[in-house]
């Protein structure tokens, strides 16, 4: 009898640390491949331990705007708001994106369009390129901690600039040392990403060719829902540890047994 309660505790426990995630996509304006590129990460199974069981969901301006925080936290794990996108979602920092980051949720953001509604996070973002100077659209970015690897390399097409990131940790800068990409993690769980390129909006992640694209999205989403690149939660949330510590205690009274 012991045995069973010890093995069905564990059981739970393991499978417990993780649970499927919603992926809102915003898919108003000329969004191209970025809604199915999502969709292809999330439908491959690589993101967090639950394979294949994370899904893509499209949301509409309209639909943003009339969704309360607690709303949006209680739908969406993550929202990713890539290139063109039009203006009309309502972003303003500190009364919707903070918020709902420092509720737990999760930013995914490669938007050009609307940049003065992130003015009070801390970054100093820019639509003038030439700081990019030197900087083709085919170019090498190099990737730190969380993300690091060997770079990564593709069409990086660079809509706005980072110029000042000192409040925010930087993941990715281009060959000349320009912040390319930037994450910061929040209140309870909540983490933002924030890259100047269109890596989900011109590649198509079911062709060939497009590894860094993909590699480096699969890691950035993994990143926004478990804190690790990997999608292996760095702390287990509560259930697990109340969980892990009911298999612990049926452990000793086994042993007492």
């Amino acid at each position: 009898m012991m045995k069973t309660i010890l093995s069905v505790a564990l059981l739970f426990a393991m499978v417990s640390t993780a649970n499927a995630s919603l992926i809102g996509v915003f898919t108003d304006g000329s969004i191209s491949n970025a809604y199915s590129n999502v969709e292809y990460v999330t439908n491959s199974g690589s993101l967090t331990p639950l394979d294949g069981a994370d899904t893509t969901e499209g949301i509409t301006n309209l639909e943003f705007n009339s969704m309360s925080t607690s709303e949006l936290l209680s739908k969406y794990d993550v929202l990713v708001m890539p290139w063109e996108i039009n203006t009309s979602a309502n972003f303003d920092w500190d009364t919707i994106l903070l918020p709902y980051l420092n509720g737990g949720g999760s930013i995914l953001w490669e938007n050009p369009n609307d940049l003065s509604e992130l003015e009070n996070s801390g970054l100093g973002l820019t639509t003038d390129t030439s700081i990019y100077s030197g900087i083709t659209s085919e170019t090498e970015i190099s990737l730190t901690s969380p993300f690091g690897d060997n770079g990564a390399i593709g069409n990086f097409h660079i809509h706005y600039g980072i110029t000042n990131a000192a409040d925010w940790d930087i993941f990715s800068v281009d060959i000349n040392g320009g912040v390319h990409g930037v994450n910061k993690e929040f209140s309870n769980g909540g983490r933002m990403v924030i890259g100047v390129s269109d890596n989900l909006y011109h590649p198509d992640f079911s062709s060939p060719g497009v590894e860094d694209h993909e590699s480096l999205t699969t890691n950035e989403l993994n990143w926004l829902l478990t804190g690790d690149i990997t999608g292996v939660n760095e702390v287990p949330a509560p259930p697990s540890v109340a969980l892990f510590g009911l298999s612990l205690f049926a452990l000793r009274l086994f042993k007492k047994k």
